[in-house]
């Protein structure tokens, strides 16, 4: 039986090759727009210019979701798919991909489970690097065992964000306007989570690397977390995804750090210099 591990562009992984046998990796892309120019969020994508042509445009920029079309291409690459998307309370990604499993299953021949990551960027790739790693090492796994695994792990993971800038959440209605307002004029550094109703809750404000450092660990601690995957997302920020990625190691020596860029997506979200931080911890 074959198997594919699908996913939005929300996730950040590009080019992955699965560790499993019979396994591959696709992204569905999202699209920008900004001032009447469409961005799909692929491979081709120039990260850069999307960011140059965001912060120079004044009105509000949109995302779309990709097509019940386009995931049910990628549907039909495997007898078995588990698509994994960015929260459903953020975009129709998840009920584009519904609708799509629906046309895919009626067609016969494919069994496939979505997943509602409840974010985005880090918590999806580190559901879509665990569960390849959990098909490698149980070749014999049905259908249904890694629907449960991904599942549970779902439950057991959370994405915070890291942000010094609020421009595009404020203006698409993800953050309280005068939040990022004050936050913006006060140079403060914000973490924060994804809510139930797809808009960011701030858990800390912030001033300093370190002090941000700082938050993260005790939040992740707090969360139960005693090693695992992190995977930590950055627009433009190795030096300080690097910084990050060390503290966690030294605090949890069996920790595994995944350090990628963003994608245009989580770019356009997350903004100059974001950080976006998935995770996942053991039952208490």
């Amino acid at each position: 039986m074959s198997w594919a591990i699908v996913a939005d562009s929300s996730c950040n992984l590009r080019n992955y090759q699965p560790q499993a046998p019979d396994t591959q990796f696709a992204i569905a892309p999202l699209k920008i727009n900004v001032g009447g120019r469409e961005f799909i969020d692929d491979e081709a994508l120039d990260v850069a210019e999307l960011n140059r042509v965001v912060a120079s445009e004044k009105t509000a920029s949109s995302s779309a979701c990709p097509s019940v079309g386009e995931w049910a291409e990628l549907f039909r690459r495997a007898d078995n798919v588990i698509a994994i998307t960015i929260s459903a309370n953020l975009s129709g990604s998840y009920e584009a991909a519904c609708m799509a499993r629906e046309l895919v299953v009626g067609e016969g021949g494919h069994h496939i489970h979505l997943v509602n990551s409840r974010a985005a960027g880090g918590k999806l790739e580190m559901l879509a690097i665990a569960l390849d790693r959990h098909l490698k090492d149980n070749p014999e796994a049905t259908f249904e065992a890694a629907c449960d695994y991904v599942d549970a792990l779902e439950q057991k993971s959370t994405v915070l964000f890291s942000l010094s800038s609020y421009e595009n959440l404020m203006k698409s209605g993800r953050m309280p306007k005068m939040a990022g307002v004050l936050a913006n004029r006060l140079n403060i550094r914000v973490l924060g989570t994804a809510s139930d109703e797809g808009t960011i809750k701030i858990v800390a404000p912030t001033r300093g690397q370190k002090k941000m450092t700082a938050k993260v660990l005790q939040s992740m601690e707090s969360d139960g977390f005693t090693g695992g995957l992190v995977c930590i997302d950055h627009v433009d920020n190795q030096e300080t995804a690097d910084e990050l990625a060390r503290a966690i190691s030294a605090k949890w020596p069996d920790a595994e750090t995944e350090i990628m860029p963003c994608g245009g997506l989580c770019s356009y979200y997350a903004e100059e210099k974001g950080l976006i931080i998935g995770y996942g911890w053991a039952d208490r």
